[in-house]
């Protein structure tokens, strides 16, 4: 359990510098690229972010899992690590044609330069080909930790330094990518040097791909999640109603992201577990479960008493109005992490991904179809009952078949 907390510090280190640094970041570009600049600049990263969740493809999991139980065979590592490379080249030209298409057509009311394609190819290829899937396997973070950090920092140096007109805008993709290719590169090249290649076999890259297929549904619905409330009150509310929900939902978003390396640390030692004794790890997860509800519930009732100093502070004046909204919707946290930690620590683990997408899915159906019932009546508090409805069905869901999968696994 020692490594377990050592990995998931480094992890909570890479994941608040991956906070920060875009926060000192967005006033300078903001400031030196203009509206217009940097609104062109936040377009191409987000193509390159949505397109390389396609190339990623839930690896950093079904893989992963696969690192465990290869683990200490370098012969079945390297061909695994063949695999999943192969697996995602496949993807990336599927991905590649697609992006080309859209971005050399003029489709939508965002132009950008037909060159940029190269840089947003480049951070597809960065952030699609990321190798941390080998590293959470083998439970050593430490050296990708540090490289993601010290990384951002140079990119971050460099664009204080270079960038000081919109004339610039290429100039920030261009360090970015460079940036992401690098820290893609160089731990992916550790991984070839000690496990070298295997046989390069497209039955594997198929193989490996329907393995993942079901934790791409579940990253993919956790993504839709992400972006689903500004999109359905901007519809049905109007603007005052995305207004006062958003900040919000991105305080409760912010917190609950904070359980993301913990539990990333924590899921190769849960899959070793699994694989040894059920009914050890079914232990685990109890204490595990029991020691996040706790905290996030205190971490609830704090927020529930600072509500309105927190968002007085994070968004200044004229947010009022998501006050008694966030009092209400930070009770998504204590549920959120818990139904996170199900998936991630049991589901995912013992191979029942398929309930985690389908779970995700479900809490999506019924945030839908709350919305439309309640945001027209209620605003930002009907999407607030609608988040917090799905949350409360999605875990006793999982909760339920925790129970029942947890002791048919243990009575074998």
């Amino acid at each position: 359990m020692s490594r377990v907390a050592t990995n998931t510090a480094w992890l909570m280190i890479a994941q608040i510098g991956g906070l920060v640094i875009p926060l000192i970041e967005l006033p300078v570009l903001a400031h030196a690229l203009g509206q217009q600049g940097y609104g062109q600049v936040l377009y191409a990263l987000g193509i390159a972010l949505t397109a390389s969740v396609f190339v990623e493809f839930g690896f950093n999991f079904s893989a992963a899992r696969s690192v465990v139980k290869a683990q200490g065979n370098q012969k079945q590592l390297a061909q695994l690590l063949t695999n999943v490379l192969l697996a995602k080249i496949l993807l990336s030209l599927a991905v590649g044609i697609v992006v080309a298409i859209l971005i050399f057509s003029g489709i939508g009311a965002t132009t950008i330069p037909n060159y940029w394609f190269i840089w947003i190819s480049l951070f597809i290829l960065a952030f699609g080909f990321t190798p941390l899937w080998y590293y959470i396997g083998l439970e050593k973070l430490i050296f990708p930790a540090l490289l993601d950090i010290g990384l951002r920092s140079i990119g971050l140096l460099a664009t204080i330094v270079l960038v000081s007109t919109p004339a610039h805008a290429q100039r920030v993709l261009a360090i970015q990518a460079t940036v992401g290719i690098i820290n893609t590169l160089l731990p992916t090249l550790l991984i070839v040097r000690t496990t070298g290649f295997g046989r390069i076999s497209f039955t594997g890259a198929t193989t490996v791909l329907r393995e993942s297929w079901e934790l791409f549904l579940y990253k993919g619905a956790q993504s839709i999640m992400g972006s689903i409330a500004s999109t359905l009150l901007g519809l049905l509310g109007g603007a005052r109603a995305v207004g006062a929900f958003v900040p919000a939902e991105k305080l409760v978003k912010a917190a609950s992201g904070f359980a993301g390396p913990v539990l990333n640390a924590a899921f190769p030692h849960l899959v070793r577990l699994q694989h040894n004794s059920a009914r050890d790890a079914k232990k685990m997860v109890v204490l595990i479960l029991i020691g996040l509800f706790i905290a996030t519930t205190l971490f609830a009732l704090v927020t529930l008493w600072l509500a309105p100093w927190i968002v007085n502070m994070v968004f200044g004046p004229g947010y009022e109005d998501a006050i008694e909204l966030l009092r209400i919707l930070v009770w998504v946290v204590p549920l959120r992490i818990n139904n996170m930690a199900l998936a991630i620590l049991w589901f995912i683990p013992s191979g029942k991904e398929r309930i985690a997408s389908r779970a995700m899915m479900l809490n999506i159906a019924i945030i839908c179809l709350l919305s439309l019932l309640l945001v027209p009546v209620y605003g930002g508090l009907g999407m607030t009952i609608a988040f917090l409805s799905a949350e409360i069905v999605m875990f006793t869901l999982f909760l339920l078949l925790f129970c029942r999968k947890a002791t048919k696994a243990s009575d074998k």
